[in-house]
């Protein structure tokens, strides 16, 4: 059955002038990514976070995110089907429910939109982003695709090697204006971005050609990467190359070690493994820092004020960044996984303290 282009969402504002950093949760398993993105959002940034969830996520679920003062709008869940792309198969769920994804440019509520991952902190300001000039109203922002595949992985296409891959052209310091806009008869892996981040101006139109992509594209029965093929596809040629920084891979950590400083990334990007599913062995042992005080009653609307409030990063957070040790192995990293850490510990003592609503259905899913 073919996606219709006129699935409803909820208004979530009114028409134009708003821009929003945008993510989608689709599940409870991402609830304490979600809110350790924002805490951290919410002290570099003066642009808020928007989540789009699917109908898959609870109602419980949805007040546990709305009680730290975020906005919620549903989006419909996207997927392709197996009867419109033979060879297509549904079952495969490493990015099932990454598809929906592509919602987000039916938002034309607001007049600029970042979308991000919620697998991701911040660690330094970029706002200059919701500024950037695009070529076009049809144009997107997106930084490449890491193409090396360090861990041989079978499934990534057999063009995924070093050689190949555009973040060997940039430096520790490349600037917004620097990264060079790939011709459209440029080889394929040079049209290659990553989807964790990517700058657009939402609009019916847009949304009606991913959908259109979506439907009827002969790739779509092999796509291997959901709506950043997609995305990568519909957007060939219209696409403006951004810094490696604004959406900095932790793999790059170790595979582009000569690009990455810990210093300059603004936003770091926790692929494949998540920091959630298990604590760094390098962190000292956990103890609550406030659990010897008493609940404190609180409220959605006094709760939600205090946890919007301009706050400084984490000290530990900050000085973990200054201190962390080179990166040795390709596939340990659970050097950078404990940043992560500090700032969801320090929301953890918040949440035990304050008596919040629902810490213990999102502590439940961070493994330990």
């Amino acid at each position: 059955m073919a996606i219709e282009v006129n699935s409803k969402v909820s208004s979530g504002g009114s028409p134009g002038g708003r821009k929003a950093w945008v993510t989608l949760i689709t599940n409870p398993q991402y609830i304490a990514g979600v809110l350790t993105l924002h805490r951290t959002l919410i002290s570099v940034s003066s642009y808020p976070l928007v989540v789009m969830t699917t109908p898959s996520l609870s109602l419980e679920s949805r007040k546990i995110i709305e009680y730290s003062g975020i906005e919620i709008i549903q989006v419909p869940h996207l997927s392709p089907s197996s009867s419109q792309h033979t060879g297509f198969d549904p079952s495969f769920s490493r990015f099932n429910d990454a598809w929906s994804k592509i919602g987000v440019f039916n938002l034309n509520q607001f007049e600029r939109i970042i979308l991000i991952d919620s697998d991701m902190i911040f660690l330094r300001n970029m706002d200059e982003l919701f500024e950037l000039e695009l070529p076009g109203e049809d144009w997107i922002g997106a930084s490449p695709a890491c193409i090396c595949n360090p861990f041989k992985l079978s499934h990534y296409p057999d063009d995924w090697i070093p050689e190949n891959c555009q973040l060997s052209k940039q430096n520790s310091y490349t600037k917004l204006s620097e990264p060079t806009i790939p011709k459209i008869d440029s080889p394929r892996t040079s049209h290659l971005l990553n989807s964790g981040l990517v700058i657009f101006k939402p609009s019916k139109n847009l949304y009606e050609k991913l959908i259109y992509h979506l439907n009827n594209s002969p790739t779509i029965a092999n796509s291997k990467f959901a709506d950043q093929d997609v995305i990568t596809e519909v957007f060939k040629g219209k696409w403006k190359v951004l810094p490696w920084w604004c959406n900095a891979l932790k793999t790059q950590r170790s595979v582009h070690k000569n690009m990455w400083k810990d210093q300059e990334v603004r936003l770091i990007h926790y692929i494949l493994d998540k920091p959630w599913d298990h604590r760094p062995v390098n962190l000292p042992p956990y103890k609550s820092k406030r659990m010897e005080l008493p609940p404190t009653p609180t409220t959605p609307s006094n709760y939600s004020n205090h946890t919007n409030e301009k706050r400084n990063l984490p000290e530990s957070l900050i000085n973990a960044i200054k201190n962390t040790p080179k990166q040795e192995s390709i596939t340990n990293y659970d050097a950078v996984h404990s940043w992560w850490w500090l700032v969801y510990e320090e929301l953890l003592d918040e949440w035990k303290a304050e008596n919040r609503l629902g810490w213990r259905e999102i502590d439940q899913y961070v493994k330990r």
